[in-house]
C-alpha cells in the first residue's frame, strides 16, 4: 500500500499540487486510521491532509478520481467478474482480493506475465474470458515494473505502451498465435486471440494516456514555464499571455512571502545611543534603560513610467502586471504610459482587475512616434513637485528618441529629487547609444540601470525594489 500511496503523491505533484515530506507522513497516518474499505472516507482523510486551500482541493479531487478510478476492459463485454475492480487502482488489500477471486478461474501461472515469464496462456485466457480483475492487476503490476510514473512527455507514450504489453506477456502471446496459425482447427481461436491482442493494445494505450495526464502535466508545464520565463518578453506570443499572467502572479506571491516582515525589527547589538541617553537623563546618566536601533520597513512609493510603443509594449505589460500584483507592499503606485505624451493610467488599475487593466492600457495608449523629450517635459510640468526622497521612479523603455531633443536635464533633476531612479532597458547593453538611442545620456542620472528583457529579469528587479525599501532609522 505504501507504494500506491507514493505513486499517488507523485500524481498530485504531476497535477501541480505540492506534497511535502510532512504532508506525506500525515497522509500515511490518516490512511492507517481509516483504511481503504470506504472510498469516500479515504478521499476525505487524504484530502484533509494534502489540500491546503479550496483550489488545492479541486486539484486533489480531480487527481483522486483519475488515480483511483479506471474504466478499463469494459468495452468488449458488459459482464463484470468483479464489481469493485474498476473502482480502486492498486492497493495491497485489493490485490489480495483480486488474486483470491481470480485464482479458481485463471490459475497460478496466468498472472505471471507481469512478474516475468510463462505469461502467454495466462494472458490469452484473461483476455478471452474478459477477466477484468486479473487484467487490471496484471497491467498495474507491469506498469509499476516499467516505471510508468516517470512518464513526462507524449513522445514517451509508445515506448511505455510497448513495455507494459511485453511485461504482461505479449511476446509469448505472439508466439502462441504464430504457433496456432498453421492449424486449421485453431483458426477461430487465432482470430479471437488477434482481436483480444488488438483490444489489449487499445486498453494499455488508454491506460498510458491517463498516466501521462496524471504524471506528465506539471513537469511539462514547469518546462514550458521555465522556457517562458527565460524568453525575451517581446517574443512571447499572445496565446501564452494568460499563462504568463499566472506565472507573474505566482512570482509576485513568492516575493510577497519573502518580504512580508514586521514593520519594525530590533537590531540587537546596535545601541541607539542618543535615545538611550535622552531617556536616562532623569537617572543622572546611569543607563537603567537601553534602547536598540530598529529597522523600519517602509512600503515603497512608486511612479512607473512605461514606453508602450512597438516591441516595448510587451515589456510594459508585464512590468505593470508585476507592480500591481505587489500593491500590498507599495504605499502608492502611480503609473504612466507614453509613446510621446505622458498619460496617467493609475485609475484604470484602480477600477479594473490587473490583467484587464493592462490590456486596456496597451490598447488605448499610443501615438505617432516615440518622443522621450516630450515625455520628460510632461514629467517636469506635472510630476516633479510630487517627487521626494520617499519616491522611486521606475522607467521602462529603450530610450530611442527618433533623434529628438532628449531633455537629459530633467533626468538630472529627477535624480536629485527622488529616492531612486531605476531605468529598465529591454535592449542589450551593446545597443545602448547606437543610432537614435539616448541611453548613454540618461544612464548617468539613474541610480540603477539594468538590461531587462525577460520575466526573470523583472522578478529580480521587483525583489530589489522591495528589499531596498528597508531603511535603518
Amino acid at each position: 500500500m505504501q507504494e500506491t500511496l507514493e505513486d499517488f503523491f507523485k500524481a498530485l505533484r504531476g497535477s501541480d499540487l505540492d506534497v511535502s515530506l510532512t504532508d506525506g507522513i500525515e497522509a500515511g497516518r490518516a490512511l492507517s486510521i481509516v483504511g481503504v474499505a470506504d472510498r469516500e472516507v479515504l478521499r476525505h482523510a487524504l484530502g484533509a491532509t494534502l489540500a491546503k486551500s479550496l483550489d488545492d482541493r479541486i486539484v486533489f479531487d480531480a487527481c483522486f478520481d483519475r488515480f483511483f478510478s479506471y474504466d478499463l476492459f469494459r468495452k468488449a463485454s458488459g459482464r463484470t467478474n468483479d464489481p469493485n475492480a474498476m473502482e480502486v487502482k492498486t492497493s495491497e488489500s485489493q490485490d489480495v482480493r483480486h488474486e483470491e477471486e481470480s485464482a479458481p478461474r485463471v490459475g497460478k501461472g496466468q498472472c505471471a506475465g507481469a512478474g516475468g515469464g510463462g505469461g502467454a496462456q495466462g494472458l490469452a485466457d484473461m483476455l478471452l474470458k474478459n477477466d477484468q480483475a486479473a487484467l487490471i492487476k496484471s497491467m498495474n503490476e507491469a506498469a509499476r515494473q516499467v516505471g510508468v510514473t516517470d512518464i513526462w512527455f507524449f513522445t514517451q507514450k509508445g515506448q511505455y505502451i510497448q513495455k507494459i504489453q511485453e511485461q504482461m506477456g505479449l511476446k509469448d502471446l505472439n508466439q502462441l498465435i504464430n504457433g496456432l496459425a498453421g492449424n486449421p482447427q485453431a483458426a477461430g481461436r487465432v482470430t479471437n486471440l488477434k482481436l483480444a491482442r488488438r483490444r489489449l493494445f487499445e486498453e494499455v494505450r488508454n491506460f498510458v494516456e491517463k498516466q501521462l495526464a496524471m504524471y506528465g502535466t506539471a513537469p511539462t508545464k514547469r518546462l514550458h514555464d521555465e522556457y517562458l520565463q527565460s524568453q525575451k518578453l517581446s517574443n512571447i506570443e499572445q496565446r501564452d499571455f494568460q499563462r504568463m499572467h499566472e506565472i507573474v502572479r505566482k512570482l509576485a506571491k513568492r516575493l510577497a512571502v519573502i518580504h512580508s516582515k514586521k514593520k519594525k525589527q530590533e537590531t540587537r547589538g546596535q545601541l541607539d545611543f542618543r535615545k538611550t541617553m535622552r531617556r536616562n537623563v532623569a537617572f543622572d546618566g546611569v543607563l537603567f534603560e537601553t534602547y536598540w536601533r530598529t529597522k523600519v520597513i517602509e512600503r515603497a512609493k512608486v511612479i512607473a513610467i512605461c514606453d508602450v510603443s512597438g516591441s516595448v509594449r510587451n515589456y510594459a505589460r508585464f512590468l505593470l502586471l508585476f507592480l500591481y500584483s505587489l500593491t500590498e507592499f507599495m504605499a502608492k503606485i502611480r503609473s504612466f504610459a507614453f509613446t510621446n505624451t505622458l498619460v496617467e493610467v493609475t485609475d484604470v488599475f484602480d477600477d479594473m482587475p490587473v490583467n484587464q487593466a493592462v490590456d486596456k492600457v496597451m490598447k488605448e495608449v499610443g501615438g505617432s512616434g516615440t518622443d522621450y523629450g516630450q515625455m520628460f517635459r510632461d514629467v517636469e510640468d506635472r510630476l516633479m513637485s510630487k517627487i521626494d526622497k520617499r519616491t522611486t521612479v521606475l522607467i521602462l523603455g529603450d530610450a530611442r528618441n527618433n533623434h529628438g531633443e532628449p531633455q537629459a536635464d530633467v533626468m538630472r533633476l529627477l535624480h536629485q529629487r527622488a529616492k531612486r531612479v531605476i531605468w529598465l532597458n529591454p535592449e542589450p547593453r551593446a545597443f545602448w547609444g547606437l543610432g537614435d538611442s539616448e541611453m548613454k545620456r540618461y544612464a548617468p542620472h539613474c541610480h540603477i540601470v539594468k538590461e531587462c528583457n525577460t520575466l526573470k529579469h523583472l522578478e529580480r528587479t521587483m525583489d530589489d525594489l522591495l528589499r531596498v525599501s528597508t531603511a535603518a532609522v
